[in-house]
């Protein structure tokens, strides 16, 4: 039997129609109807049903009436006042005043897509005048971009750098959107695997083992210091070793540094990526967690004009641009934060750290004498404890954290699982996170009840 070009090629696209339709979802729109969803959609349900599921499930404990929430990191105390009160003036601006003049009648209407001038130069300025080497900061090399939050700032650098099937290096545990936005890129996320007995340290022949196994794809580095979710700062002898491996291989890294002034030890304050790698260094902040201020979403990439350029473009498509009023408060708080800045110092620590540092100690007390082990953070808004000698739950994070919040304690924390990536075989199933951006009287109160009743 012979068969026809037209037959060959009907049957073509029925396999490939076979094959689409088998990496995608159909789902019911009514009794009667059906809606295929995007095979990009249909791999974020598939990745919700696994780490997600148990993401969203934590989170509804953790909202029952009379559970303490310490697991999600949003600050409930120390937000900017600068910037707050910046903001309630610039929301006014486009009201008459007496004499019936309209101070700014666009303060309530679409900021320019990159930002606005304050912002931009304020965000440009934070990182001259809080840099230890000045020289690391070119004004003609660099640039600025406002983002609607840090999350939106890591999806316009991974949108603008890769290409399908193209990989990202991260340390593991990471933060989860990392993986989000190595998916809807179609890339490939390749976790480091960090080991809490060394302090979550990397090295450099971690690296290089990590890559040896890759598809020698890797364009881009993801660094977060102080880290989340361990709480590990950076060394020197880090940050050389990461500036080294990413210049050898022509790699773009991405500084998440939201947590750059929440470190807790003189001796070891946060230095940045970009004074190490200026040339290849993308820097991604946030009013977040640099001013407590989590509900305002704005944030900021600093880094090479090319690539923020090329940044700004899937910004437009994106958010389009960052609420006006808003960009002003936090472009006053930066610029106060420069003016108490002392030449040459680097990035020192906000008022709010030490209350930080002190509820980790707190709650760390408490989690050790419940039989836990702590990995003390050294910054960041973070604890990461191990349930493995909790003979109740099994050593099994998952459950301690179900116990935790349904029992006599009902305190909500974290299991790890959501910050490793769910294919990996070798992924610890003891740790815990604790958020200790809260409250002192949160965390004590917190601290009392797993101190009273241990699983």
């Amino acid at each position: 039997l012979h068969t026809t070009k037209p037959q060959l090629i009907l049957a073509q696209e029925r396999q490939k129609q076979t094959s689409r339709r088998s990496k995608t979802i159909v789902v019911p729109v009514m009794s009667n109807d059906t809606v295929e969803l995007s095979s990009l959609a249909t791999a974020f349900s598939r990745q919700q049903s696994g780490p997600g599921a148990l993401w969203a499930e934590i989170t509804a404990l953790s909202r029952q009436e009379g559970v303490i929430d310490i697991g999600q990191g949003y600050p409930d105390f120390g937000s900017n006042a600068i910037a707050k009160q910046s903001a309630k003036r610039a929301i006014s601006m486009d009201e008459k005043t007496i004499s019936g003049d309209v101070p700014d009648a666009r303060a309530n209407q679409y900021a320019p897509i990159p930002g606005t001038a304050d912002m931009l130069d304020a965000v440009k300025r934070y990182y001259r005048d809080t840099a230890r080497n000045v020289s690391s900061v070119d004004e003609s090399r660099d640039s600025s971009l406002v983002t609607t939050s840090a999350t939106e700032g890591l999806y316009v650098v991974f949108r603008a750098l890769l290409n399908k099937d193209d990989e990202v290096m991260t340390l593991s545990p990471f933060f989860p959107w990392y993986l989000a936005h190595a998916t809807v890129t179609e890339c490939t996320l390749l976790g480091v695997p960090l080991n809490p007995e060394d302090g979550f340290a990397v090295t450099e022949e971690m690296l290089e083992r990590a890559y040896a196994k890759s598809n020698k794809r890797v364009k881009i580095f993801v660094h977060c210091s102080p880290h989340n979710p361990t709480g590990h700062c950076a060394s020197e002898e880090e940050l050389e070793i990461i500036a080294r491996f990413c210049r050898n291989h022509k790699i773009v890294a991405i500084a998440d540094e939201v947590y750059e002034r929440s470190t807790f030890l003189e001796s070891k304050p946060h230095l940045r990526l970009r004074e190490y790698l200026p040339e290849r260094t993308v820097t991604v902040g946030t009013s977040s967690k640099l001013m407590n201020l989590s509900g305002w979403r704005v944030g900021w990439i600093y880094g090479p004009k090319v690539i923020v350029d090329a940044c700004n473009i899937f910004h437009s498509y994106a958010s389009f641009s960052t609420p006006t009023p808003l960009q002003a408060g936090v472009a006053d708080a930066l610029n106060d934060i420069c003016d108490r800045a002392k030449p040459g110092e680097g990035v020192t620590p906000d008022e709010n750290a030490q209350i930080l540092a002190s509820n980790a100690q707190i709650l760390a007390s408490a989690l050790t004498a419940s039989g836990l082990k702590v990995y003390p953070p050294e910054g960041g808004f973070f604890l990461v404890a191990s349930v493995k000698n909790i003979k109740s739950v099994d050593g099994d994070a998952i459950q301690y954290c179900k116990n935790l919040a349904r029992r006599g304690a009902k305190v909500s924390a974290v299991p790890m699982t959501p910050f490793y990536d769910p294919s990996s075989p070798e992924n610890p199933t003891d740790l815990v996170r604790y958020a200790i951006c809260k409250k002192r009287e949160t965390i004590a109160e917190a601290a009392r009840r797993i101190r009273e009743n241990p699983l």
